[in-house]
């Protein structure tokens, strides 16, 4: 008789067995999110250190399962309180991760992958977020993991740790265990892989006509709860910008890495000033040094931080510019002042008569230096063609323009019918219309290029503004047709970039720029007096071009928001085709 032949039926019948899985080869992801168990028994190699203790809590590492290219290293968290439980997920649960040979750190905490994954039958695949880094596994629940004080925690590494010192580090601030590293034999590790033993070699691949059936399984455990979670995502972006702040104010004896706005955080130069970085070192745009850019900045902590490590007062930039020059650009007061207190000249002249007192002279805060020692005054011509531009600035308004994509034309002493039949339409035929009451589609780019609004202004002398959402107002063609016995400057306000500007007299074009840049020595007065060399204008952005280029036409009117709103009532003329392009 055989060993069982008395507890089992002398026959049976045989039963259907459809096949629902079959076993394949190793895939290329074999191995590397969970241990390869189905094809190997691993080599055990046990251990019982303490690596970590609390003043109730053990971990305790009891042993490895080595496979041929990967590790399971097993954790027992041994209690002797058991308390409410804590909310799952916290920050502060039991962290472990290894310190590898080569520098490389590996943790329970390096978040997850999204991973396909096959699924038997008509699924096909899904996705799946999967753990990387030391990954936790699921003990299961069979009894040996049922108890109420000791609890197994199983994390795999997909490889084999570099030989050389390994630590394994433990910390759960939870349960009071600090920060706790036990070093790992790394030799030993690699010595048990040779003792794997693959269970199915030269597996092949199943027959084409195999029919498998298809299952689904559903897990009821997992990792324990108390195990520190991996970041999210957006975790993950909070601490990467807190360790940049951090960084960003770690002193350094350089000045790299620092953006134009940078200069104006007075903690973060000084940081750098700390660090050994050169306060008079030629670090910006033109050699400028860091009182430059921090005065061009208009910030006065920074100023006087780089002032107290000893920097030149008066440097001078590649175009011969101080830092006084730059922050008179600004227009920041506190800043002018610490400089001028710090002993910077005021009136030496740094670009053709202009110095940056004179500019000075030119703006609200002429008091700062109208009585200091070699003062000088603006000419009658000077201030008056500074106060009639402020006045053309004014005109325009406080509140923001918008003038990216605008095509705007001034004419001068025309009426708005006369410069309709020069633009080849009919004054009786274009009736006064919101741009959305038009008769073209102002959605429609290509027909609304053939279209300008036309808008009588009133001054001394008055005129006409075109305006256009596109280039044509200030096109050659359109001012030729217009300028006839008087002047027109159109404007085009490249969404691309730049400003460009066209003057047209008695049906020629006489000049052209690109306007609100520098103003450099060679430039036009008008450059100046319409403030283009302010960084920080009290006006809306754009204002001063467009009182230049009124002031360009010979034009002088009161009132600039409606000639500047594209979209504001006005005559809608269609073009005819010899003017568009």
């Amino acid at each position: 008789m055989g060993f069982f032949d008395d507890l089992v039926l002398a026959e049976e019948p045989v039963g259907e067995r459809p096949v629902t899985a079959q076993l394949r080869p190793p895939g290329p992801d074999e191995g590397t999110y969970s241990p390869p168990v189905d094809r190997f028994a691993p080599a055990l190699l046990p251990r019982h250190d303490v690596a970590g203790a609390g003043p109730e809590t053990r971990v305790l590492v009891t042993g490895w399962s080595v496979w041929p290219r990967s590790v399971t290293l097993h954790l027992a968290v041994f209690r002797k309180v058991r308390r409410q439980s804590a909310p799952r997920g916290r920050q502060s649960g039991l962290r472990v991760g290894l310190l590898l040979a080569d520098g490389r750190r590996v943790t329970s905490l390096d978040g997850t992958v999204t991973r396909a994954v096959l699924i038997a039958g008509p699924a096909g695949t899904a996705a799946t977020e999967q753990a990387v880094g030391l990954i936790p596994l699921d003990p299961g629940l069979h009894h040996a993991h049922r108890s109420l004080f000791k609890t197994d925690v199983d994390l795999y590494l997909p490889e084999l740790p570099p030989l050389g010192e390994t630590e394994l580090v433990v910390e759960w601030p939870d349960e009071g265990i600090p920060e706790t590293r036990t070093p790992v034999d790394a030799v030993a590790l690699h010595t048990a892989a040779g003792r794997a033993v693959e269970v199915w070699p030269g597996l092949a691949e199943p027959e084409p006509d195999d029919r498998l059936g298809w299952f689904a399984t559903m897990e009821m455990s997992g990792p324990p709860g108390f195990l520190a979670p991996p970041l999210t995502r957006e975790q993950q972006e909070a601490v990467r910008r807190a360790e940049e702040a951090r960084q960003r104010y770690v002193p350094r004896a350089d000045w790299s890495g620092l953006a134009s706005q940078d200069w104006a955080d007075a903690a973060l130069v000084r940081a750098r000033l700390d660090g050994g970085a050169p306060p008079s070192a030629a670090v910006g745009w033109r050699a400028a040094t860091p009182l430059h850019l921090a005065a061009g900045e208009g910030a006065v902590e920074a100023v006087s931080a780089v002032l107290a490590r000893g920097a030149e007062v008066d440097a001078r930039d590649e175009e011969g510019h101080t830092p006084l020059w730059y922050a008179v650009r600004s227009m920041d007061a506190d800043t002018v002042r610490a400089l001028i207190a710090a002993g910077a000249d005021v009136w030496t002249p740094q670009s053709e008569r202009w110095s940056p007192g004179r500019l000075l002279l030119t703006t609200p805060l002429a008091p700062l230096v109208r009585d200091l020692p070699g003062a000088v005054e603006l000419s009658a011509g000077e201030a008056a063609a500074v106060a009639a531009a402020d006045a053309l600035i004014a005109a325009f308004g406080e509140e923001p323009l918008w003038t990216e994509g605008l095509g705007i034309c001034f004419v001068r002493g025309l009426a708005e019918d006369e410069v309709i039949r020069r633009l080849g339409a009919d004054p009786a035929r274009c009736s006064v219309a919101d741009e959305e009451d038009a008769s073209f589609d102002p959605d429609d780019y290509e027909e609304s290029l053939r279209h300008v609004g036309v808008l009588g202004v009133a001054g001394d002398p008055g005129g006409c503004v075109l305006t256009q959402d596109g280039y044509l107002p200030s096109d050659d063609g359109v001012l030729r047709a217009i300028s006839a016995g008087t002047a027109a400057y159109g404007v085009y306000f490249n969404p691309k970039g730049g400003t460009f500007g066209t003057l047209a007299r008695d049906g020629e074009i006489v000049a052209r720029d690109e306007i609100g840049i520098g103003p450099h020595a060679s430039d036009p007065d008008a450059y100046w007096t319409f403030r283009f060399w302010q960084r920080r204008p009290a006006f809306p952005y754009g204002a001063d071009l467009l009182a230049y280029a009124c002031a360009a036409a010979g034009l002088r009117i009161t009132d600039g928001r409606g000639a500047a709103d594209r979209h504001g009532p006005r005559r809608w003329v269609p073009l005819p085709a010899r003017l568009v392009r």
